[in-house]
């Protein structure tokens, strides 16, 4: 990772600075101008480094309603700085023209490059052309009002707008993101205490440049200074925006510290343009690395959001798995368990009063027995099923499996019984299915149908089986009650009955299992007025019936 995670803060705008922030403000303007006042053009503000213009594109931005304030400071520094004998009107119009600029750059800043968030290269390139435009806008105004006023001849006006600009822009690209980033501070601080080998690195390369720049080598040759490129890059690599503004400011004290002690040294003019490159690179440069590592970041902090969502998913599903299979159980077993109940109380009654000889006991037990190895089976495969093993698919004859439903029907004595009929083809193809299933999905059917004609005087269910292509066609049709638009819609899915104490899972699940024996379970159009429901399963490829 090339640098700290460092998050940025927000900063709401505020309508007017508190009194104590306008008297800071006025105090530091005056000593930031008063610091840079360094080779002047006479005696006018034209310095090749204004780092004030930071100090003021930053307070506008980040306090609204504060325009005279601004004006005020301008014309403050003016007069106690430099003294300068102008025009009564010069003065004033030249604060309140500078500041009119700085103002629209900054409302331009808050509409359309809002510097609060992580800094992005397409916002700093934005950034740094509204700096560079505002610069030369304000050089323009304020040398345009000197050479007005004479006190700059006209074939000087370029070389003193080139000055200007410089020393606003620096000024400008130095401050302005640190001081409208301020609450980031401590995420800096802290990020450059967690690399401590780094930071002692690049101020040691600080140093070793300023020696070798101003010590050692010749301060007069420009093409020395482009070792103050190394650390500051540097920095921009490590911690992004903030660390290269950190090291820029550094390296601008600097400059200007070693321009005031020496006397044969490269003009300031000539270094501050070297140093808005050098500003320009950092700050893209810082742009693209902190981008990047953002959206690295960002990434990660999406994959363990992923990751999390994922893991409960799965524990939602596998509580849901259980659930359902509880309901399946519940609703699946009641048949045989209801069954096995019955034949054990009936053994028990033959048992009364020495009725142990009865020979209706011995078939009555295996009948007992039967039906708990149906429901142990039924146990065992839909507890496979729903843990993702695959059903024990084989070849079968669809009628045998039919006639022992409707006989265990029969014999629990339930309700409607009497009014099944079977229809099937004569030499019906066997089917791939899995048994169980098959017995599970055909039993659902018909406890729904017997429950929907229960009110019939004269109940018709029908059962019928036949071939269309290579599929057999199994459906259980009645003349009950039917079914409303709403269930119809709605009829395979979980939880959705009509019954006043049915749970709702039967045709859910029986969709289920005949998906898993490659068929399908589809409501079909009812030749009786009731319901149809028809269970389709592929022939055995195997078991063809012969040509």
């Amino acid at each position: 990772m090339p640098h700290a995670d460092i998050r940025t803060s927000t900063i709401t705008p505020l309508v007017r600075a508190t009194p104590w922030l306008i008297a800071l403000y006025f105090i530091a303007h005056v000593a930031l101008d008063a610091v840079s006042y360094v080779q002047p053009v006479l005696k006018l503000g034209i310095t090749p480094l204004s780092p004030q213009t930071g100090l003021v594109l930053a307070f506008l931005y980040a306090y609204r309603g504060n325009f005279w304030w601004v004006a005020a400071a301008f014309l403050v520094s003016e007069v106690v700085i430099r003294g300068i004998p102008m025009h009564s009107w010069i003065l004033p119009l030249q604060a309140i023209s500078i500041t009119a600029v700085y103002q629209f750059a900054a409302w331009l800043l808050r509409k359309k490059v809002p510097m609060e968030g992580v800094a992005t290269l397409s916002g700093t390139l934005k950034f740094i052309a509204v700096a560079s435009v505002t610069a030369i806008i304000a050089g323009t105004v304020s040398v345009g009002l000197y050479t007005l006023s004479n006190l700059i001849p006209a074939d000087q006006f370029p070389s003193a707008l080139a000055r200007f600009w410089v020393g606003d822009l620096n000024g400008i690209l130095l401050l302005a993101p640190l001081l409208i980033r301020f609450a980031d501070t401590p995420l800096l601080l802290r990020a450059i205490l967690s690399r401590p080998a780094a930071f002692i690195g690049v101020l040691f390369g600080l140093f070793a440049a300023f020696t070798l720049v101003f010590l050692v080598g010749n301060p007069g040759d420009l093409r020395f200074f482009y070792l103050f490129f190394v650390p500051a890059i540097s920095a921009a690599l490590i911690w992004g925006v903030p660390g290269f503004l950190i090291a820029a400011l550094a390296l601008q004290i600097s400059l200007v510290a070693g321009v005031q002690r020496l006397a044969e040294v490269a003009p300031l003019v000539d270094l501050q343009f070297l140093m808005s490159t050098l500003l320009v690179t950092g700050l893209a440069l810082g742009a693209v690395v902190t981008e990047r590592e953002n959206s690295a970041r960002l990434a990660l902090q999406r994959e363990k959001q992923l990751r999390d969502s994922e893991s409960n998913l799965a524990r939602a599903s596998r509580a849901a798995t259980t659930g359902e299979l509880a309901s399946t159980l519940a609703h699946e077993l009641n048949q045989p368990m209801t069954a096995l109940v019955s034949y054990l109380r009936a053994s028990e009654i033959m048992m009364a009063d020495g009725g142990r000889n009865d020979a209706r006991l011995a078939p009555t037990l295996r009948k007992a027995a039967d039906e708990a190895l149906r429901a142990s089976d039924i146990l065992r495969r839909l507890r496979n099923f729903y843990a993702g093993r695959d059903p024990q698919l084989e070849s079968l004859d669809l009628q045998p499996i039919i006639e022992k439903l409707v006989e265990a029907l029969r014999r629990s004595e339930r309700a409607g019984v009497e009014s099944i009929v079977i229809r099937t083809d004569n030499d019906l193809p066997a089917v791939n299915g899995d048994r169980v299933f098959i017995e599970v999905i055909l039993s659902n059917l018909l406890a729904n149908a017997l429950d929907a004609t229960e009110e019939r005087q004269n109940a018709i269910i029908e059962i019928a089986a036949s071939r269309s292509g290579k599929a057999i066609h199994l459906s259980v049709d009645d003349n009950g009650r039917g079914m409303s638009e709403q269930i119809r819609r709605d009829l395979f899915k979980a939880f959705v009955t009509s019954k006043a104490d049915g749970l709702g899972v039967g045709l859910a699940v029986s969709r289920s299992l005949a998906e898993a024996c490659g068929g399908e379970l589809l409501l079909a159009e009812s030749s009786l007025g009731g319901a149809k429901l028809e269970l389709v399963l592929p022939i055995d490829a195997v078991r063809r019936e012969s040509p």
